[in-house]
């Protein structure tokens, strides 16, 4: 079995898995959201977490920046998100230099966003600390001194009210300042595109589902094709003004 598997496709976004060889049916969702959506997806299925780099034992953490920078992680994990950034960054640059009349050289950056959504998996605790039960949780930056958001808020904003539409198994959370699922550690993958390769055009999220999402098959395919659905909608809105209530955890 190989170790990442890459999927390529038309729309403007892609699916990152980096523990799909722990979090179980992480990796089913993100490959069947990406089928759905034919969109990019890069899907670590054979890298086990673990504190340090030894690829010859299968042994990496995939979320972590300073792991997927290291020799052959990079390789396989990290330089197929970037290559398929820079392709969509070209492609959606050519549209527009293309209807301005510029030249096809004209800079990256320039058409389209492109869109990062981080698949991951949490415990069923998260529904015994929420107080309730959690469809996903949303990271996109928050910090105790200082937040780095790696999308638009209003983007966030969007995607939470069109994710309650469709929930049916709890409600949408987001994650808080500083905690856990916030996904703000500069070392997170959720931030690549912020400290590390800034990009401004590139928008990411980082998605947690409970167990609950994800225990079997069956959950898995309802989870992948409710995200997907989602995606659909949040791509096809260019401005939001509204603010969801939001919960934190």
């Amino acid at each position: 079995m190989e170790r990442v598997s890459v999927i390529l496709g038309k729309a403007p976004v892609i699916l990152v898995c980096p523990h799909g060889a722990d979090d179980t049916n992480t990796d089913a969702i993100t490959e069947l959201a990406a089928q759905q959506l034919n969109c990019y997806a890069v899907i670590n299925r054979g890298f086990e977490r673990d504190e340090d780099v030894d690829v010859n034992n299968d042994k990496a953490d995939c979320n972590r920046i300073d792991h997927v920078k290291q020799d052959v992680v990079f390789d396989e994990f990290l330089r197929p998100i970037q290559r398929f950034e820079q392709k969509l960054s070209f492609r959606n640059t050519r549209q527009v230099a293309s209807a301005f009349g510029y030249p096809i050289a004209w800079g990256y950056g320039g058409g389209e966003p492109v869109h990062l959504f981080h698949i991951h998996g949490c415990g069923n605790l998260v529904h015994k600390e929420a107080g309730e039960d959690v469809e996903v949780i949303v990271g996109y930056g928050l910090g105790i001194k200082k937040d780095c958001l790696s999308c638009d808020l209003w983007r966030k904003n969007l995607f939470v009210d069109l994710y309650r539409k469709y929930a049916s198994d709890g409600d949408v959370f987001e994650g808080k300042k500083g905690g856990k699922y916030a996904g703000r550690d500069s070392n997170n993958m959720n931030q690549y595109f912020r400290k590390h390769e800034p990009k401004s055009w590139v928008h990411s999220m980082q998605l947690e589902y409970p167990f609950s999402a994800r225990n079997d098959t069956s959950r898995a395919v309802t989870t992948a094709m409710m995200l997907a659905v989602v995606i659909q909608d949040y791509l096809a809105v260019g401005e939001y003004d509204k603010e969801p209530p939001s919960k934190f955890i």
